[in-house]
């Protein structure tokens, strides 16, 4: 469910996401690698090692900045909950997604017509033509039963 996050201090700030609290779903954290020097305990040796280490990410607030479209897991960062009650961070919006919104608040589609309704036959679009459904007056070579004056 994407919120929107504002800034209320006049000053830059930076949060810390823990893996263990950000990276729910797909994790978020840079790799980098390390240079370590590492010693063989059995000759004493030393030698650097290359060692791969995860970095979490970051958010930074601009003063006064407005974020819209931020994952809610942003809310169960320790460092970003303890901004919003002291009044650092608010939250302005916080709307649902497609897949959070409940069957009975979900728009309700309307039924397919039944082949034998009159709207089925007639196409919905108005850009193709319609067939003419009035009843074009017939000639009949029979003579008129409904003549008065004779």
């Amino acid at each position: 469910m994407p919120i929107t996050l504002e800034s209320r201090v006049r000053r830059m700030q930076v949060f810390n996401l823990p893996h263990e609290a950000f990276c729910k779903g797909a994790c978020a954290c840079s790799e980098t690698t390390v240079v370590i020097v590492a010693e063989n305990p059995r000759t004493g040796d030393r030698a650097p090692k290359h060692v791969a280490k995860r970095v979490p990410a970051s958010m930074t607030w601009l003063a006064r900045e407005r974020r819209a479209g931020l994952p809610s897991v942003l809310l169960e960062v320790p460092d970003v909950k303890a901004a919003i009650a002291r009044g650092y961070l608010r939250v302005v919006e916080q709307t649902p997604d497609a897949a959070d919104v409940p069957a009975a608040l979900a728009p309700i589609a309307p039924a397919p017509a039944s082949p034998s309704s009159p709207t089925a036959a007639a196409p919905s679009s108005p850009t193709t033509p319609r067939a003419n459904t009035t009843a074009a007056p017939t000639t009949s070579s029979a003579p008129a039963a409904a003549t008065k004056g004779t």
